[in-house]
């Protein structure tokens, strides 16, 4: 019993005596810390503080030089872990942490966070993360590759939650500002993000005038920017080179203004995009714009004319509304718009679809790098190409705003327009039977009006590589393209 009791009190002693010890060991680990990250000679840090039971390490005041200059008023990691391999190597979190260093935390905040390179100025008010995941990468060489560091940072990175409050970047050129209240990000995976959220942005040019440009709420899901990550993260890259395609299941922006747009009376409701893929692996898309209205006021001379120009039509507003859908089949080697409108009230709609077939491997490399100048290397062509004019009032209104500004009675404009049509004769172009019969479609088109179809259906693909004839086209257009023209009520 006796020998019990003096090992309880051993245990008890020891255990005393190693948390006694624990502020002290804290203190060193601070202190080391603060040695670590200044030995560099570019980076200084006001002070650092640990916890080992909340494994929680707090620097306050840290700044550095090495890509760009950096401060931030306070970085705190609660929850850290370290990968065992590390552990294997002799490095510790507590040792100072260094570019290309792996880090996991369950939360992680920042205040003050400032940075200045060559290309402008970024602050952020605050930063919170939760489940913080970064596998070891390698750092770009040069100090000035910033973007290359964020790319593969971006690409070994996961977590759960990010908040940012208040950030802002400063062109350094322009002195053009860019601010956005509040950022949110769901769930992020090397590149794929399962949401993102930004409540306001605005652009200002060169402050303190009003925002260029607003929008108030901007929303994505299932945003993929791997490929993004991949291309920018490459010592090659450079800024004005291919990003690579980024992907994204849905978006909706909403919210819009600004100067821009105010001083032309422009208004937007909403911009909403969807893509989704099929258990074939097709790709099918919708965008949809709504609510664009034109009501310029009379506060300059361009806007003046606008407005002229409205009233002659008959119309107090301009109001239009625009939807397309496209489809990417890989395996039938396939992509088309299947139909974009554009649509008004008292005017009409016009409609346009396009096709191109033949897309090879050069042809999908090119649309995944986002390499336009790629894509002239493809076999890809054009397929068939249409487009329809339905009119509710667009000809009659387009005729009445000319004959109102030029003078003219309707019936001459309308007769005379009719007959330019006819008449016309392209440059360079053979007038054939079925040219003239397109002209006039066109022409009886002006004067019925109805539905016009345009239709080109070329014998064979017309490639993307031979896209220049089309700059100076050969006699012999119309049996290249296949044009036709129909007119119906």
């Amino acid at each position: 019993m006796r020998k019990s009791l003096v090992a309880v009190l051993a245990v008890v002693v020891l255990a005393g005596a190693a948390i006694a010890a624990v502020p002290l060991i804290e203190r060193r680990a601070a202190e080391q810390i603060k040695a670590d990250i200044e030995r560099d000679g570019a980076t200084t840090l006001g002070s650092a503080e640990v916890s080992l039971f909340d494994r929680r390490v707090v620097l306050n005041d840290l700044r550095t030089k090495g890509f760009g200059e950096i401060t931030i008023g306070r970085w705190e990691a609660s929850g850290l872990s370290w990968p065992l391999g590390e552990l294997l190597r002799g490095r510790t979190p507590f040792a100072g942490l260094q570019l290309g260093d792996p880090l996991q935390a369950g939360h992680l905040a920042l205040r003050d966070l400032r940075m200045t390179n060559g290309n402008g100025r970024w602050s952020i008010a605050s930063l919170v993360i939760d489940d913080f995941h970064l596998d070891r990468y390698d750092p770009p060489i040069r100090p000035d590759q910033f973007s290359h560091l964020v790319a593969r940072i971006g690409a070994h990175l996961t977590m759960d939650r990010l908040e940012q409050k208040d950030v802002v970047f400063v062109d350094a050129a322009s002195g053009d500002q860019v601010r956005i209240p509040s950022l949110s990000v769901g769930r992020y995976d090397k590149g794929l993000v399962g949401s993102l959220a930004i409540a306001g942005f605005e652009f200002t040019s060169k402050p303190p005038r009003d925002p260029v440009f607003r929008i108030a709420d901007f929303k994505v899901t299932d945003l993929d920017l791997r490929r993004t990550l991949q291309t920018t993260g490459a010592p090659t890259w450079r800024p004005g080179m291919p990003i690579g395609r980024i992907d994204l299941g849905s978006a909706n922006l909403s919210g819009f203004g600004g100067e821009g747009l105010a001083r032309y009376g422009v208004s937007l409701g909403s911009i909403s995009q969807q893509s989704q893929v099929d258990s074939k692996g097709v790709r099918h898309s919708l965008l949809r714009i709504e609510g664009i209205v034109l009501d310029p006021p009379a506060r300059n001379r361009e806007t003046l004319q606008l407005r002229i120009v409205l009233q002659a039509m008959g119309l107090k507003e301009l109001k239009l509304e625009s939807d397309c859908s496209g489809t990417e089949d890989r395996g039938k080697g396939e992509i088309s718009v299947d139909r974009c409108a554009v649509s008004g009230p008292d005017l009409g709609e016009v409609t346009l679809s396009v096709k191109l077939v033949q897309a090879d491997a050069p042809f999908w490399k090119a649309v995944d790098e986002s390499n336009t100048f790629a894509l002239l290397g493809s076999k890809a062509g054009l397929g068939d190409a249409r487009l329809v004019v339905v009119d509710r009032g667009l000809v009659e209104r387009s005729l009445k705003a000319v004959a109102t500004t030029t003078g003219q009675a309707l019936t001459q404009v309308r007769s005379d327009l009719a007959q330019e049509v006819r008449r016309f004769q392209p440059s360079g172009i053979l007038i054939t039977e079925d040219l003239t019969k397109l002209l006039d479609t066109v022409a009886r088109f002006i004067e019925r009006g109805g539905t016009l179809t345009l239709e080109a259906k070329p014998d064979t693909p017309i490639g993307l590589d031979k896209i220049e004839y089309f700059s100076r086209p050969g006699p012999d257009l119309m049996n290249v393209l296949g044009l036709s023209a129909t007119l119906s009520r």
